[in-house]
């Protein structure tokens, strides 16, 4: 309803900014994510907060010391000392064999190191540990593609890397993966 001076009573005013930031209707030229969408990616960023600095509470002691050692290594990885970040996943990996961060990173170590084969397994590993983080699964598929290219298994990386984004449709490294492998022939 207009008013005789041309105002727009204030109440029209309110239910239209409430419908923009409800998503129902959306300013010109804005393009709007879907609620549904975002609330998707907002879960499986959030997702990246279960990590090694955020020992989760209610976490038993030998699992948090797990947690703790692993960071220990990660940063010795990220350092450069490899035999040091080997070391002390290993080490958190015998405090806690559920602890998906050792296989993760000592898949890494072994890709580095020119064992993908054996990357592979470990990957496998950090998969089941990974249960329900969509986050993290999709950066190990992520990792088996990589491997699995070394490997010349380039169909293999391929459905890897789709995994990936299916658990994660934001994450650009399998994307960008996929447009560097040749589609298959035939």
């Amino acid at each position: 309803m207009i008013r005789p001076n041309g105002g727009v009573p204030a109440s029209l005013v309110l239910l239209l900014v409430f419908a923009v930031l409800a998503g129902c209707a959306s300013p010109r030229g804005v393009t709007r994510v879907s609620v549904p969408e975002r609330d998707a990616r907002e879960a499986i960023l959030a997702d990246r907060q279960f990590s090694l600095e955020n020992v989760p509470r209610g976490f038993s002691p030998q699992r948090a010391a797990s947690f703790r050692i692993a960071a220990e290594g990660l940063r010795a990885m990220a350092a450069g000392r490899i035999q040091e970040a080997e070391d002390r996943l290993e080490r958190a990996l015998s405090l806690d064999p559920r602890n998906p961060f050792c296989y993760l990173y000592l898949a890494e170590l072994r890709s580095r190191g020119g064992d993908s084969e054996q990357a592979l397994v470990l990957l496998r590993q950090s998969e089941v540990h990974f249960h329900g983080h969509p986050y993290w699964l999709s950066e190990v598929f992520t990792r088996k593609g990589l491997c699995l290219e070394e490997l010349r298994s380039p169909e293999e990386a391929r459905r890897c890397y789709h995994k990936a984004l299916e658990y994660n449709p934001w994450n650009e490294a399998p994307r960008k993966r996929l447009e560097r492998i040749a589609p298959s022939q035939g």
